[in-house]
């Protein structure tokens, strides 16, 4: 059985003692991990833990700067063992009907989404306009238009008196940890997209810009509701940087319905991009499915 483990303990001590990578009083053999995420920026590592476990699995560290706002990620990989040749030629040499139908789907699954959950909030809020497949630019306007309409219904509900959503550098407490949750995601995602065999700097939405992982960017769009649905449950504890860990780890194990299935998110995410790869490989889109909120979930 392959076990993905996420650490957030920030006293660990992580050594290697007869094959276990063991922390404290936990142990767990080295060749039945699959991935490693590492959120804990000051656990202690041993150079053999870190090299047992690297050789072993993706090993992704993250830590949030608190200067910029957002996460900083790195990640060690064992030599060419994930890399998905045969996918990352042909998202770099997608037609652009199969190119604009992902990147139409991604998209307007996003505005969906956040129309359910404002929907939660409004039951009288009107349905969404129906959009011929593959008309990307009408579904680009429709997300700009959307964006200002949804944040000024979310800071309303949330009782904020806020009229700008601060992407970098935020100030006020509630970007700060709608910023803080988003980067949840993309660190999952990123991870997910190494673990598939993807080069997660290359998208199809986001142009290729250095340090980024826009391929995670373009797939973490329909998962924003996500976070914006636990900042809104616990708004009470989004000032406290140590409740808002806790609370979006507890979101990554949380239930959500996929597809006609309960799954934990993080197994959600690990579906998604493997659609998402399998779209690639069989070029064909409509093997693509991304995360659709259902209604039960989005209840406040």
């Amino acid at each position: 059985m392959i076990h993905h483990l996420i650490l957030m303990d920030e006293a660990a001590d992580l050594r290697i003692k007869d094959g276990l990578l063991t922390c404290g009083e936990k142990r767990i053999a080295v060749q039945v991990l699959g991935s490693l995420q590492c959120l804990a920026s000051h656990a202690r590592w041993s150079q053999t833990a870190l090299c047992s476990v690297a050789q072993q699995c993706p090993v992704i560290m993250a830590q949030w700067d608190k200067r910029s706002g957002k996460w900083l990620t790195s990640s060690l990989l064992p030599r060419c063992r994930y890399v998905n040749p045969d996918a990352t030629f042909r998202l770099c040499n997608l037609k652009p009907r199969h190119s604009t139908q992902l990147a139409s789907d991604l998209l307007f699954t996003k505005v969906n989404n956040q129309h359910s959950l404002i929907r939660a909030l409004e039951p009288s809020l009107a349905p969404l306009p129906r959009l011929a497949s593959n008309s990307f630019n009408r579904i680009l306007r429709l997300e700009a238009k959307w964006a200002r309409f949804f944040w000024a219904k979310y800071f309303l509900a949330a009782s904020q008196d806020l009229f700008v959503r601060e992407k970098r550098k935020a100030s006020a407490p509630l970007n700060v940890a709608l910023n803080y949750g988003y980067g949840f995601l993309y660190h999952a995602l990123e991870w997910q997209c190494i673990a598939s065999g993807l080069e997660p700097g290359i998208g199809i939405i986001h142009r290729l810009r250095r340090s980024r992982p826009s391929l995670a960017c373009d797939l973490i769009e329909p998962f924003r509701c996500c976070v914006e649905l636990y900042v809104m449950r616990h708004l009470d504890e989004m000032h406290d940087i140590k409740f808002m860990a806790g609370r979006f780890a507890e979101m990554m194990e949380d239930f959500w319905c996929y597809r006609d299935k309960r799954f934990r998110l993080r197994t959600i995410i690990r579906l998604v991009v493997e659609s998402f790869a399998r779209a690639l490989l069989t070029q064909n889109p409509h093997a693509f499915h991304p995360f659709v909120l259902h209604a039960r979930d989005a209840c406040l």
